[in-house]
């Protein structure tokens, strides 16, 4: 039988700036179709963890991998989409015209890049919009807008950095249905968050981060129990 290959992989992971660690011993897996949940406090970490696996920074001790290839090579983020907290998005174009930017730069044939464009756009609801400038869209659309060029390509690993940060309730269920639909689809979701409802709605495990160390890894249940014990 054939060794399993996890989306994502992170063995004994530290990290430093300069003197100051910012990750100590991080060790986590996430599955084929799973939603794993990142929580802690600000400064806990989240976000540096995000940028070693996004290839931002290299980790000075231990090992990341992503579909069984060191993220310290490039290629092993071709299947993986990331919606960072805020949009930075080129306000003065078309949503179109930036997907064809990116999709360019992944070396899509143009025929096929249009149909991309128009399934990305479609699968968050911008497919009416999607020649306007985006200087003309909502916070809740830039929002989809981030989600639409993370799913070019179709990627089966997405880091989402507090997706639900901002949106009204009608975008945040919006957004929770379409996590769910991507677990259907067998897609890996790795998100941070603060508010804790989104974790009880949708994470199958959660890492909790606390000045840099993994304080708690374990399930939903598990988590849940722990909080209810005030270890929350």
């Amino acid at each position: 039988m054939s060794e399993r290959v996890l989306p994502l992989s992170v063995q004994d992971v530290s990290f430093s700036f300069g003197n100051k660690p910012a990750l100590r011993g991080v060790s986590f897996d996430v599955n084929p179709g799973e939603v794993f949940a990142l929580i802690g406090h600000n400064g806990a970490g989240k976000t540096t963890l995000f940028h070693l696996i996004l290839g931002y920074k290299f980790a000075r001790r231990g090992r990341i991998s992503l579909f069984g290839k060191t993220a310290l090579d490039a290629s092993s983020r071709r299947d993986l989409g990331y919606v960072p907290e805020r949009a930075y998005l080129p306000m003065e174009q078309s949503l179109h015209s930036y997907l064809k930017y990116l999709g360019d730069l992944q070396n899509f044939d143009s025929g096929g890049l249009n149909d991309e464009i128009e399934r990305v756009a479609s699968e968050v609801g911008l497919q009416a919009v999607v020649r306007q400038p985006m200087r003309s869209f909502s916070k809740g659309m830039l929002q989809k807008a981030m989600l639409a060029q993370a799913l070019l390509g179709n990627p089966r690993l997405l880091i989402l950095d507090e997706p639900m940060s901002g949106l009204d309730p009608d975008a945040r269920a919006q957004l929770r249905d379409r996590i769910f639909r991507w677990k259907e689809q067998r897609k890996s979701i790795l998100f941070s968050t603060h508010a804790l409802e989104d974790v009880e709605h949708l994470a199958d495990r959660i890492l909790v981060l606390d000045q840099g160390m993994q304080s708690f890894l374990g399930s939903k249940g598990e988590w849940m129990e722990t909080a209810k014990g005030g270890g929350r």
